[in-house]
């Protein structure tokens, strides 16, 4: 059974690439969504990236300086799957800035084919 949980955290400094989630060892993970939370009245830029490494490449970014309003929320990312080692980053151009990630975690020796119906 799949079990979705908060996989993740992070308000970055700004202007800084933060590591929001790396996947174990020996595990795989379905993203769920990502929330972003924007906790300022002044409009902010956020770039979300999945990658291996130290740094990702210009292709990995899946958002790129995304505008998210004061005092507003977002969500992105729905179904994407990732292997041991993959990592999330994020990057907010503000302090003010709130990344919640969830999704579930599933062993790597398996074939995952989906959530069970």
């Amino acid at each position: 059974m799949e079990v979705i949980k908060l996989l993740g955290v992070a308000s970055p400094n700004p202007n800084t690439l933060e590591v929001l989630y790396t996947v174990p060892t020996d595990k795989g993970a379905v993203i769920s969504a990502i929330n972003i939370c924007n906790r300022d009245s002044y409009d902010a830029t956020i770039q979300i990236m999945i990658y291996r490494g130290a740094t990702p490449d210009p292709e990995n970014y899946l958002e790129f300086n995304m505008l998210v309003y004061g005092n507003c929320s977002a969500q992105r990312m729905k179904g994407v799957t990732l292997a041991q080692g993959d990592k999330v980053g994020v990057y907010a151009s503000s302090e003010h800035i709130s990344f919640n990630l969830f999704g579930s975690e599933f062993d790597q020796s398996y074939e995952y084919l989906g959530p069970e119906v």
